[in-house]
Order: C-alpha cells, then sequence, then structure tokens
C-alpha cells in the first residue's frame, strides 16, 4: 500500500515548537511521507532543532504550487501568524480545502483564537478556517466555542510541545548553566520574559513590552536584595532599544538572545516576570513562581494563567506587596499530548473513515 503523504508548514518561532513533536512522530511511523515546509523564523527554528525542512516563499491566496508539487494526503500547521504579518497559513488552509485535502491547524496558546482564524480585512473574522483546529483542552474549548468556532471543528489532544516539558527540564543542570554564565549558584535571579508587543499589536493592549520591562526593573531595584535581573529577548526584539531603560535605573541586567534556549533561561530563574508568553506558561507548568506584568492593561487579559486566576498580574510595583503567589485558579490547563488517539485520528481522516463528530470538543 502506498505511504499517504502530510504536509507540515510553519513560519513561525512557536509554531515551529509546536510541530516538532508531532514531525518526530509521523517520522517514526512507516505508513506517512513526512514534508515539512518553512521559511522566516520558523525555518531557523526547525534548523536549530535539527528538522529537516524545505524553505518555500511565502504561500499566496490561491496558489496551489506547493500542493501541486507535494500532492499531501494531510495538511498540518501551526495557527500562530497575526493576519496582518503573514497570511501563509490561513492561504494554505484554504486552498487545501478547495483542493480536497483535509487540515488541521495546532493553536500554541491559550489566547487571541479569532485573530489566528481571520483576514486582514473588515468582514473577514473566522474566514480562514482549516478542517479541525486542535484546541489543546477543555479551556480552549470552552473559549473558541464562545469566540464563535463550531465545536465540531474543535479536537482535543493536549499540547505537543508543553507535554514534554518536565522531561526535557530533568536533562538541565541549574547549577551548570549558571556557572556558564558566571551567576553565583546561591543568588537570586529574576527572569523577564521579553515579546514583540509594540511590534505586533502597537499600544491596543494599553502598553508594550517596554512599559512591562520599565515595570519588572522597578520591582528589582525595589526589592533591595541583590537580585540579578535577566532579560530573554525576544527574536524581533532590538536590544538597543532597552537601553535608555537601563541606563536610568543604574541597572545591569544579563541579556539572553540565541545563547540559552527557553527551559535553560527558566532553569537559572528563581522567579519568571513577562506579559503573555508561552514561557510563562512553560515556568508556571515546571512550578517556578510567575507574574505576568501588563501595565495599563486595556483589553481581556490575554495570558490565560492570570486570565483565569493561576498566577497573579500586576500594573504597578505597589501591587507587588500584596500578589498572592498561590491564588487558587478557577481551572487548570490539561497538556498532556494524547498520542494514541491522535495517531488514530490521523488514520481515520486519510482513510476518510470518520468524521468530525467522532472527535469533536
Amino acid at each position: 500500500m502506498p505511504r499517504k503523504s502530510i504536509l507540515l508548514f510553519s513560519c513561525e518561532p512557536g509554531g515551529a515548537e509546536i510541530l516538532i513533536p508531532v514531525i518526530r512522530l509521523l517520522h517514526a511511523e512507516p505508513a506517512y511521507r513526512v514534508v515539512v515546509l518553512s521559511y522566516g523564523l520558523g525555518a531557523q527554528r526547525f534548523a536549530a532543532r535539527g528538522v529537516d525542512f524545505i524553505e518555500i516563499p511565502p504561500v499566496q491566496k490561491n496558489d496551489n504550487a506547493v500542493l501541486d508539487s507535494h500532492r499531501p494526503d494531510f495538511l498540518i500547521t501551526s495557527a500562530t501568524s497575526l493576519p496582518e504579518r503573514d497570511m501563509s497559513e490561513k492561504n494554505l488552509w484554504r486552498n487545501a480545502r478547495a483542493r480536497g485535502v483535509p487540515s488541521l491547524a495546532l493553536v500554541d496558546q491559550w489566547q487571541n483564537y479569532a485573530v489566528r482564524f481571520s483576514g486582514p480585512g473588515e468582514g473577514e473574522r473566522l474566514a480562514y478556517l482549516p478542517d479541525f483546529i486542535n484546541c489543546i483542552d477543555e479551556v480552549g474549548a470552552v473559549e473558541m466555542i464562545r469566540e464563535g468556532f463550531q465545536p465540531g471543528m474543535l479536537v482535543r489532544f493536549g499540547h505537543p510541545s508543553l507535554s514534554q516539558l518536565r522531561r526535557q527540564a530533568r536533562n538541565l543542570q541549574r547549577e551548570e548553566i549558571r556557572r556558564r554564565l558566571g551567576i553565583p549558584a546561591t543568588q537570586q535571579v529574576a527572569l523577564f520574559v521579553s515579546e514583540a508587543i509594540r511590534e505586533h499589536y502597537g499600544r491596543s493592549r494599553g502598553y508594550d513590552q517596554y512599559d512591562s520591562l520599565g515595570l519588572f526593573l522597578d520591582l528589582v531595584a525595589d526589592s533591595g536584595t541583590g537580585i540579578k535581573p535577566v532579560i530573554k529577548l525576544h527574536p524581533k526584539d532590538e536590544a538597543s532599544l532597552f537601553d535608555p531603560m537601563l541606563r536610568s535605573r543604574n541597572l545591569q541586567p544579563l541579556m539572553i538572545a540565541n545563547e540559552l534556549s527557553s527551559l535553560e533561561c527558566i532553569a537559572l530563574a528563581d522567579r519568571v516576570y513577562g506579559m503573555t508568553s508561552i514561557m510563562l506558561i512553560e515556568a508556571y507548568l515546571l512550578g517556578k513562581p510567575v507574574l505576568s506584568l501588563q501595565p495599563g492593561l486595556a483589553v481581556e487579559d490575554p495570558l490565560v494563567l492570570s486570565r483565569h486566576g493561576m498566577v497573579p498580574r500586576l500594573g504597578t510595583p505597589e501591587q507587588a506587596m500584596t500578589a498572592a503567589t498561590e491564588t487558587p485558579p478557577l481551572l487548570s490547563l490539561k497538556v498532556e499530548f494524547e498520542i494514541d488517539r491522535f495517531l488514530q485520528f490521523i488514520r481515520d481522516v486519510v482513510t476518510n473513515a470518520k468524521g468530525k463528530s467522532h472527535y469533536a470538543a
């Protein structure tokens, strides 16, 4: 029997991360021929993680060159690109549907659900939809249905990347990471995780990464306990833009770009601060104290952890004095990747064995 062809795509680093466990899982299945496509920061992440891929240009609307070239039986993509910046995921879903190729999109976070599947223009809300969306867990299912997604297209298989966290973290040596960076083993370390908020959202959230960084630096300066600040830069950050804020506070934080992985950064830290990054969720799942810094928040909290009371959200330094470090959560996240169910789903879809309702969330 000829092998079924599965095509996977992401052009974003976060999207690449959630696809990598799926790619490796499918490569181990002899029934499938697996092809990975990418470009940009997603391609850089695949290369850094040793994943073979074919570099392509951005996918345009009604451009079926990719589908014609690889003739997939199934398309799997991330769902991470903002429509104002990249439409390749969305165009692939639409092009695949026109060719009768079933598709699955994997969200990497519990946020921005609608924008992931919308176009940049008016009247394009939820206008770009794959056949299936992995909404991760019950939290994702409830919130996506509330935003207008049809329950029949939502499937729950967990989070392929986050489910591997604890196993991966066991292989890290905190003391060795600190030694490489010249940080004493006993020194308290506060990690700030940056994001490209200004570049992606402007001021629509009521703050950007520079506001949040300023709050973080104030918290460190006010602590007066010799805490070492460490800043994990986002790939789209310009580190030089942070310099005026650092000089004005007479602080010399350690700036980390690609020298350490996200897990290594979390491992060396005693507390983790940030805005809405997936790294805050990773730190939370690994048992680190996490605080979300969103000064002037003007929209619904995008971070699932603080939105559901799992971690505190701070907007001013004064709130740090009263913030609970263990807020009773309203919900819990279920991230374990259900590999057997996922593989059975793939088999059923590529052989047309079962319809959407069998797997619906």
